[in-house]
Order: C-alpha cells, then structure tokens, then sequence
C-alpha cells in the first residue's frame, strides 16, 4: 500500500514540474511584455478615413472635376496605400466647414494646415512639409515698390479667412486689421484686386499663381511685390486627425508612415518648392 502511495505521489509531482517552471520562467514573461502590440489591418477589416478638403490650387484642385487632383492627393494616396486604409473624399468644403466637422470627429483627416493651440484641441497634427510661402499680390499696372512693411501702412489689404499665415504675417495682420479685409477664397481676392476695391492680396505664392494662370482674364494683370513674407520662424504645414474621431487608433500608424515618406523623399518629391517654378517668377519680374 505504502509503495503505491510514494508511486503516486511521484506522478502528480512529475506533472506539476512543467507548469511551475512555466510559470517561474522570467525570460517568457519578459519577451511577451517587451513585443510591440502593432495593429493588424486585413482586406476584411479595412478601415475607411474621410479626408475633408477645399479647392486650394496647385495643392488640390476641386475646380472642374468632382475627384480632387494635385500633389496633396498624391501623398494622402501613396499614405493611404502604405497604411492599407481606404482614402474617401468629400465634396468640396470651405476650410471653415472642415475644422467645424473635425472638431466634431464627423470627418477623420485634413492636410496643409499650419499649428495653433486652439486647433490642437480636437486635432493631432502631423508636420510633413516646410511652410507655405506667401507673397503680396498686386495689379500689374501699380507703380508702388513695395518693399518693407512699413510700406503697407493705410494701403488696403485682403487676406484669407480662417487660413493661418507666417507668425510675423499674423503679426501684422493683427496691426494693420482695420485696413485689411477677409475673403473666402483667392480667386475672391483676386476679383477685388482687379476691380480696385482693394490695394494688394496677401495669399500662398503657389496657390495664387496657379488661380491666375487658370483664368484667361487674369493673366497679365498682377504681380507679386518684392516684399519678403517669408518670415524665419519655424512655421510647417501639418496632415491633422481628428481627436474624436472613430479612426484615431491609426494614429500611430498614420505617423510611422508618414515620417518614413519624409525619409525616402517622398514627400519632398511631390511638394516642390516655388523657389524653381518659371510663372512664378515671371510675377516677382
């Protein structure tokens, strides 16, 4: 009886040995908890990011056609592909329109947008791209050199709603306010301009470019002023998500793969600077 006890005993011992060292085992547990959770994206499982966009020539153009073109739609392609989303587009929205549906997580992306505070508080925003440079536009005919800021004082001036400039542009905005006026959109700017209800345009030099060069009637009629609005401070333009969005565990994702875009030249290769277009520089002339 005694030896069938001790056999016993060394059976039920024999098969708790596997599972203690098991449990026991720190190599195991420390592999398990060092292994990055990575989110798996399947054909099955894609997930669907609405990207909410304007007419901004050269950028994205929504002029004539209902499936916007352009550089921006190229990187938010090539990203979408890389991340193994589904890219949707809505139809074309006023910039004010879009931050409003973002802030309410109704829409998940928008592009080419500079930082603020107040904006980070319902986006995430993703720098990709140095800034915007912007210009002074004026009439062809308009025989002022200017040069300097100072320069600008009681002229008339017209800037875009809700588009955020360089800090120094802001800056002046915010000192000559009464004498400058807000519109919607460049190609309104523009008409004002022609039509000597304002004195000059403060607006992106690539984008303002390519809405002169679309219409047959503005060619020929403005120019860009020497002034510098470059400014030195660091100011990108960003890709934002939406914090309430119901996407917004791609967040990671979206961020590793748009930083290896920066780092293989993809981004650089669609967003050209203006410094090397002809038309542009046949404006500055």
């Amino acid at each position: 009886m005694n030896k069938k006890i001790a056999l016993l005993s060394l059976f039920f011992a024999s098969l708790c040995l596997p599972l203690q060292a098991t449990v026991d085992s720190p190599e195991v547990v420390t592999e398990q908890t060092a292994e990055p959770i990575t989110p798996v994206i399947t054909a099955a499982a894609k997930p669907k990011l609405t990207w909410c966009l304007d007419h901004f020539p050269y950028f994205h153009d929504y002029d004539a056609t209902t499936t916007p073109t352009g550089p921006s739609v190229e990187l938010m392609q090539e990203l979408a592909r890389r991340v193994g989303f589904e890219l949707n587009f809505t139809p074309r929205t006023n910039l004010a329109r879009c931050l409003k549906l973002m802030e309410q997580g109704k829409v998940d992306l928008m592009t080419n947008l500079k930082f603020s505070e107040q904006r980070n508080q319902f986006m995430v925003l993703l720098p990709y791209s140095n800034n915007i440079a912007e210009s002074l536009f004026l009439r062809l005919n308009d025989e002022r050199l200017i040069q300097s800021q100072a320069q600008l004082r009681g002229l008339t001036l017209a800037t875009l709603r809700h588009f955020l400039y360089n800090p120094a542009t802001m800056v002046l905005i915010a000192e000559e306010s009464r004498h400058i006026a807000q519109v919607d959109s460049i190609e309104i700017g523009l008409e004002m301009l022609l039509r000597n209800r304002i004195d000059g345009l403060v607006a992106p030099t690539i984008s303002t470019t390519e809405a002169i060069n679309a219409a047959s009637s503005y060619q020929h009629r403005f120019k860009i002023a020497p002034i510098d609005f470059s400014g030195t401070a660091p100011n990108n333009i960003h890709l934002a998500i939406a914090r309430n969005s119901q996407n917004k565990a791609l967040i990671p994702l979206l961020q590793q793969h748009l930083q290896a875009m920066i780092d293989d030249g993809t981004v650089a290769r669609l967003i050209r600077s203006p410094e090397n277009r002809t038309d542009v520089k046949e404006l500055k002339q």
